[in-house]
């Protein structure tokens, strides 16, 4: 049996892709841990898996609970003073304690938390990144995992491609005084982290060149390209939840068509999102003939719930997988974990991107390659361009490719793949120089 310390960001889009892999591990006999701030405490319990809390005086429970009463300049201010809290903890050596105190043989890391790798390797711990996202590191002719352009093979399509690198290089360039390059710089210093061992060049963050990385998404949904020898692909990540259903929204899913709109796990930190749901309300009124289900947040649905047409249900939150099942299309913001229970419910998308900053627009290229939906460019959502999209995804033009992408999915959600990988990571095996 061996020790296993899942350390991912507070954030339901990474932590829910990977309680399936917790759960592998933990019935091949492993003990598995999450290292989590507290308010986590309860949901990991209620998953039956292990929970190892930190950073309790920087984020107690009470204060990540506290956000959702907040107005926006209040909450936006307060977790800007605990990140920066953080940051002082990192650069004195908190995590590296935390982690020596753990004694795990192996930590499996989040691929966006810059702080993971560097610590474990001044702790002397084995780490190996888990990514729930597609690969956002550097690939010559391939664009970045937040950029919107279409992949392709030829001089065109690679040359688009290296633009969207250069201007992402650009960016950071003009960046560099920022909070953020400034932390990952003086992290990298007080660890006396090899550099040669790290690169700038990731889409969203920086990328360890020489760290394996185990990718919570199907290769089928990737562009059809291999992936660095270091990643492995293929990995289950979704969890189908019977959660139960009240009444009055039970009875609306049995209409249909029935569309779902949801903003995922960010909306409360997104108020443009609130933008999007504003606009799906008035196309319900508009089309009595569709039922809608509107998922929002705590700030938004009460307003737009006192407003919806009779056709439609507004909620802060939804069942999401019982909805999905009677649901006809989906209107998102184009997170990977609703694309993936998405394809897992064979239901066609209708993206608006542009109000996720960070992968969304790489996720959209991918469903417009393989044919599973609409992609909403800013101006054409600010245009009323969303009706004419989700009647072509109504339409049921994407049904072949979203068969074909179900398929393969659910082969892979079937297997153990995360189990073997991680279990050659503990008998010392590298994964940088085989497909695995």
């Amino acid at each position: 049996m061996a020790r296993i310390l899942i350390h991912m960001l507070r954030e339901h889009g990474h932590v829910l892709p990977t309680l399936k892999l917790a759960r592998a591990l933990t019935a091949a006999g492993h003990r598995v841990e999450y290292l989590l701030t507290p308010w986590w405490r309860a949901f990991c319990e209620a998953q039956g898996l292990g929970f190892r809390s930190y950073l309790e005086d920087i984020f107690p429970a009470a204060a990540e609970s506290a956000w959702a009463r907040m107005d926006q300049a209040t909450r936006e201010a307060d977790a800007e003073q605990r990140r920066d809290a953080r940051v002082r903890w990192l650069l004195a050596g908190g995590l590296g304690e935390v982690y020596r105190a753990a004694a795990p043989d192996l930590i499996l890391g989040d691929a966006y938390d810059v702080s993971i790798p560097i610590v474990a390797r001044a702790s002397g711990i084995r780490v190996a990144s888990l990514s729930p996202s597609c690969f956002q590191g550097r690939e010559p002719g391939v664009p970045p995992l937040s950029s919107a352009v279409a992949w392709g093979t030829d001089a065109r399509a690679r040359a688009a491609a290296e633009a969207e690198w250069a201007r992402l290089a650009e960016a950071r360039r003009l960046a560099a005084d920022a909070w953020y390059p400034r932390y990952v710089e003086a992290l990298l210093r007080v660890y006396a982290f090899p550099r040669d061992e790290f690169s700038w060049e990731g889409a969203i963050a920086p990328d360890f060149p020489r760290l394996p990385q185990l990718i919570l998404c199907p290769r089928a949904f990737e562009f059809p390209r291999e992936l660095p020898a270091r990643c492995h692909d293929d990995i289950a990540s979704l969890t189908v939840v019977d959660s139960p259903v009240e009444p009055e929204l039970a009875e609306l899913l049995l209409r249909r068509p029935l569309v779902y709109c949801a903003l995922g796990s960010q909306g409360l930190w997104r108020p443009q999102h609130h933008d999007l749901l504003a606009q799906v309300s008035t196309l319900a009124r508009r089309r009595p003939e569709l039922a809608f289900v509107i998922a929002g947040d705590a700030h938004s649905a009460g307003a737009l719930a006192a407003a919806a047409p009779g056709n439609a249900k507004v909620v802060a939150w939804a069942p999401q997988h019982a909805v999905l099942r009677a649901a006809s299309a989906m209107i998102s913001v184009g997170g990977l974990g609703t694309i993936k229970e998405c394809l897992w419910h064979a239901v066609p998308l209708v993206l608006v991107p542009q109000f996720n900053p960070y992968d969304a627009q790489g996720n959209a290229a991918r469903v417009q390659h393989h044919g599973l939906g609409e992609v909403l460019t800013a101006a054409e959502f600010l245009h009323g361009g969303i009706e004419a999209a989700l009647d072509r995804a109504l339409a049921g033009r994407y049904a072949a490719g979203l068969g074909r992408i179900q398929a393969q999915l659910r082969t892979v959600e079937a297997g153990d793949r995360g189990v073997t990988l991680v279990e050659r990571l503990l008998r010392g095996e590298s994964l940088l120089g085989e497909d695995g």
